[in-house]
């Protein structure tokens, strides 16, 4: 979010500081009603207790006691019934009705506040209804008492309160800010030595990892998740460069092999023989093209996402066709009905490319290789569409596998051929791939005349159906 602060620390500080102003805000609303709610209730008190002692004070026709004068009483106004001020304390001598009549007899007591001018003061009025007597030209009726505190000294002690609340929510919201910046600084302390760790793990170092923190629980279980990361790379690292030296080293020979049918073929003066001899380069240089594509398939295949199983087939399917028809071999795809064109798996040709291209190449004239697709019989009832098993079984006709290969032929560099023909990875980086997509290859019958390996891939299926199909 552009504007917002990219630093976790200062995230923190800016949240606790939001919250305490937050909070401060609520508190000093909450609290300053209280305060005019108490400072209200005082006046109130004050004004009621005054009311009492005025009411002993003045006469039945409104005129105030010679001996008047007490310091609560000291500012009373009455009024008589026609709106005229009947009698008034000194202070308030001179002095207009601090109130109309009206609004006084249209309730039981009404409460004002006002601000005079002669004598200088902020007063709080009561004013309630007075019965009083004919006096004089003012007739008998209903009049009303008033009396009067300065409200000043209210008025200060409640702004003192309010400006002292203030100030303490500043200085408490500062007091957070600068809590916040030193905790979030100690805590994060640790995430800045294992940044500065990080920086300095190399290739060598990913088996070491880094340091765990040790009384940070969380930050120890992040370290602790990271370092068997760590070590999956590292010992995915190590595989890849012990197959790379390894290819490297069983490359090299059929490499010279290549080169030294090369320059024989440079010598010969024979044409039939010539000819021969760059027909066994371009295979064998056709073999090797074929292995370091597989090779870079399967580490192409973690990352790509399924694909459609009957699509690719059908595609492929046409191809291999045409190969076991050079080969002079029957060939049949046969694809389960419930595989539908929403089925899909990772991998799927980079795994059945080398098992299928090994079947026919090790099929005799005149026999016959078959491809059967069909769902694992242990899957999930889900028909919704959850993640299943798919088994591809691939069988041709001939010698089997010989006894002595049979639990090795997975192995990468074994193979039926001579040695300086370059092959023996093919079925190896099959299964190295279909487990890599969390599937496996196996061979299920190497008994002489027929051989069965069967591939098991995850698929995305949406629907099982009972019956069988054949692809085009």
């Amino acid at each position: 979010m552009r504007g917002f602060p990219a630093s976790l620390r200062h995230r923190l500080v800016l949240g606790a500081v939001a919250v305490g102003l937050t909070f401060a805000v609520l508190f000093g609303l909450g609290a300053g009603w209280l305060i005019q709610r108490a400072e209200d209730q005082a006046v109130q008190a004050a004004l009621q207790s005054r009311v009492e002692l005025a009411r002993d004070e003045v006469a039945a026709d409104g005129l105030l006691r010679q001996d008047a004068g007490s310091p609560k009483t000291d500012l009373v106004q009455v009024i008589a019934p026609n709106a005229a001020v009947r009698a008034a304390s000194p202070s308030l001598s001179g002095i207009d009705p601090l109130v109309h009549l009206d609004q006084v007899t249209a309730s039981n007591g009404y409460r004002t506040s006002v601000t005079l001018q002669q004598p200088d003061a902020d007063l709080a009025l009561l004013a309630v209804p007075l019965h009083l007597t004919a006096a004089g030209s003012s007739p008998a009726g209903t009049g009303a008492l008033v009396v009067a505190v300065d409200a000043e000294g209210f008025n200060s002690a409640t702004s003192q309160l309010r400006w002292l609340l203030v100030a303490g929510l500043v200085v408490v919201v500062i007091a957070v800010a600068l809590l916040s910046w030193v905790l979030t600084g100690r805590a994060l302390r640790s995430v800045t030595r294992l940044t500065e760790s990080a920086e300095e793990v190399g290739p060598n170092d990913l088996a070491t990892g880094l340091p765990v923190p040790p009384r940070d629980a969380e930050l120890a279980r992040l370290v602790g998740a990271l370092n068997r990361m760590l070590v999956r790379l590292h010992e995915s690292h190590l595989a890849e460069l012990t197959f790379a030296a390894d290819a490297g080293h069983r490359l090299r020979t059929p490499v010279a092999t290549l080169r030294a049918e090369a320059e024989l073929a440079l010598r010969e003066h024979d044409t039939v023989a010539r000819t021969t001899a760059l027909e066994h380069i371009v295979q064998d240089a056709d073999q090797l093209t074929l292995i370091v594509e597989r090779m870079l398939a399967r580490s192409r295949s973690r990352s790509h996402p399924p694909q459609p199983v009957t699509t690719s087939l059908e595609e492929t399917g046409k191809r291999w066709r045409r190969r076991a028809e050079l080969s002079e071999v029957s060939f049949d795809l046969r694809v389960h009905a419930s595989v539908t064109p929403d089925t899909r798996c990772p991998a799927i040709l980079d795994v059945l490319e080398p098992v299928v291209d090994n079947a026919i190449r090790h099929t005799p004239q005149g026999g016959s290789a078959r491809v059967t697709v069909r769902p694992a019989e242990d899957r999930a009832a889900d028909p919704g569409g959850s993640p299943d098993q798919l088994l591809f079984e691939v069988t041709n006709t001939g010698d089997g596998v010989p006894a002595d290969l049979s639990s090795r032929v997975f192995d990468p560099w074994v193979s039926t051929r001579d040695a300086s023909v370059a092959g023996g990875l093919g079925l190896w980086l099959a299964r190295e791939t279909a487990r890599d997509v969390g599937g496996d290859v196996t061979l299920t019958n190497a008994d002489p005349g027929t051989c069965t390996f069967r591939i098991s891939l995850p698929a995305l299926r949406p629907g099982l159906g009972p019956a069988s199909q054949t692809a085009p």
